[in-house]
């Protein structure tokens, strides 16, 4: 059978090395759409995000339309989210057996590792999804088993199959770009997640205890031409924000030496390539962001990674975040799961980023800062864990460096990675330090950091409003772990704060501000039209 109509259901994903829950859009509809449209034109392809799919039943009785229902999920390194709630393994599992007629596909990181609820326990494993109802778990890639199934039929197509290079993913991405219309947050604040390469540097030592991206194998890269490519067909598709977040390490994109050392050094004129090459065909974007930095990069390579984030700094936007993995303060800890440095050197790092990128425009948010993520129930903690973790954050404090925010999350056991096999998780013991030591960073930490940060007077521009709640609403920026905003003002979801000033600290992670004039949804929907 060959796929005539396919409704794309998109449950979010968040992994190591890739974003999907809105206001972000990951790689995989779009590389969905553009397979089928490479193929043939005519193919019906309708998308539907989950909030919208759980909250009204006409949507199951829809799916009878369609020869294909594929959904989109898998939360790997679970978060927060406000305005947008991920699939449930309950949930994937109810509609599997409740869809009846069209062909039942499971894509994404919880067809290949597993579906997590929440830090700290065990991943939901994929064969339980295949058991309660899916016909078919895309294990592979997505764009190499939905071309073949256009092509030769859904019988013949190769869910396990995977990528060896990018040369279809650079033929489909740009074809499956305007997928994103259908998409709640476009015309708004949409973000569009953007693939630069594939795993990690660090497969060959195995990579860090926890992680999938390791086992994804030898790094393959896209080229600046074909990044580009895509870029400007989202841009005429009407997006304005993007985030190259779809790689371990941004600094080492371009690097001749990606796929065989595990410390590969920084490419500057690659990346000046590439960021100068969106700008071109993105000449009115609005935000420029990046995601993820090795400070084991930098600190091995300090000139060449000093020159990287300057060229960064040159063509982004402000308030841009540099995701670093310090995971844990205790060197005995990082050597045991094989971590990407121990804790000197992420300090080292994080001085270097505030070097180049503590510079404010316009009494607005620094260009570009770190951000530290931590995970709590790593093999081999002890108490004294928590208190390095804790003192290492309290040096930030006496040094004067800004880091933008402190991630901070416990670890979700995959069965496929190292950690299942090492005794990961908290027991009680550790699971009242790891509540201890969460919420001296929130409550102390946090605070401190946010005031030296966001001052009052800081002037914040371009705030969507996610959320509203007993007359409180939050609004955020788009772009790289933007920073919440508090306003005791009710507002209609999706409304746009054009320019606000911060007045205080509401919280560990947000800020209270005074808005300017706003403009409603219904304006800025008109306008877009």
């Amino acid at each position: 059978m060959r796929p005539g109509r396919i409704l794309i259901v998109d449950g979010y994903n968040d992994e190591p090395g890739g974003l999907g829950v809105p206001p972000y859009i990951d790689v995989y509809p779009r590389y969905i759409a553009g397979a089928l449209w490479l193929v043939d034109k005519s193919i019906r392809v309708d998308y539907i995000d989950v909030d919208r799919f759980r909250k009204s039943r006409v949507w199951l009785k829809k799916t009878s339309e369609y020869d294909i229902v594929v959904f989109i999920a898998g939360v790997v390194v679970p978060g927060r989210y406000i305005g947008a709630t991920p699939a449930s393994p309950s949930e994937l599992v109810t509609w599997a057996k409740l869809i009846e007629g069209p062909t039942k596909i499971l894509a994404g990181p919880a067809a290949k590792w597993g579906l997590g609820v929440r830090g700290g326990s065990i991943a939901y494993p994929p064969w339980k999804f295949k058991r309660e109802g899916f016909d078919i778990l895309l294990s592979g890639d997505v764009e190499e088993f939905f071309y073949e199934a256009a092509l030769h039929g859904l019988e013949k197509a190769d869910p396990s199959r995977v990528r060896e290079d990018y040369r279809l993913v650079d033929k489909v991405a740009p074809r499956g770009a305007r997928i994103v219309k259908m998409h709640p947050s476009w015309g708004r604040n949409l973000t569009a997640e953007i693939e630069t390469y594939r795993g990690c540097a660090r497969w060959v030592s195995g990579g860090c205890s926890f992680c999938v991206e390791p086992l994804r194998g030898r790094p393959i890269m896209r080229s600046p031409e074909a990044i580009v490519d895509e870029v400007e067909k989202l841009y005429w598709s009407g997006v304005r924000h993007f985030r190259l977040g779809r790689q371990a390490d941004i600094l080492v994109y371009g690097s001749k030496s990606l796929d065989m050392e595990e410390w590969p050094p920084p490419s500057p004129e690659v990346l000046k390539k590439l960021f100068h090459g969106i700008r071109s065909v993105a000449p009115r974007l609005q935000t420029l962001h990046i995601d993820n930095v090795n400070p084991g990069t930098i600190v091995r390579y300090p000139s060449s990674s000093e020159k990287a984030l300057k060229v960064i700094v040159n063509y982004h936007t402000p308030g841009d975040v540099a995701a670093m993995g310090l995971e844990t303060a205790d060197p005995r800890v990082a050597k045991i799961n094989n971590l990407n440095t121990d804790p000197e050197e992420v300090f080292e790092a994080i001085r270097i980023v505030n070097k180049v990128g503590a510079r404010r425009v316009n009494g607005g948010l620094p260009h570009l800062l770190p951000g530290i993520n931590f995970i709590l129930g790593l093999p081999g903690e002890t108490s004294e864990t928590y208190t390095l973790n804790r003192l290492f954050l309290e040096k930030l404090l006496e040094e004067n460096l800004l880091v933008r925010r402190v991630n901070i999350r416990r670890i979700l056991v995959l069965p496929v990675v190292r950690a299942f096999r090492m005794n990961a998780g908290l027991n009680n013991k550790r699971e009242k330090l790891a509540s201890s030591f969460t919420r001296w960073v929130r409550d102390n930490f946090d605070k401190l950091m946010l005031r030296r940060l966001a001052p009052p007077g800081t002037v914040l521009k371009d705030l969507w409003v996610e959320e509203c709640v007993s007359g409180v609403c939050y609004a955020r920026q788009a772009g790289s772990y933007p920073l919440m905003t508090v306003l005791s003002q009710k507002l209609p979801r999706g409304s746009l704060i054009r320019r606000a000033v911060v007045i205080d600290v509401h919280s560990g992670r947000s800020v209270k501000i005074k808005p300017e004039p706003v403009k409603t949804l219904a304006e800025i929907t008109a306008k877009t039209i």
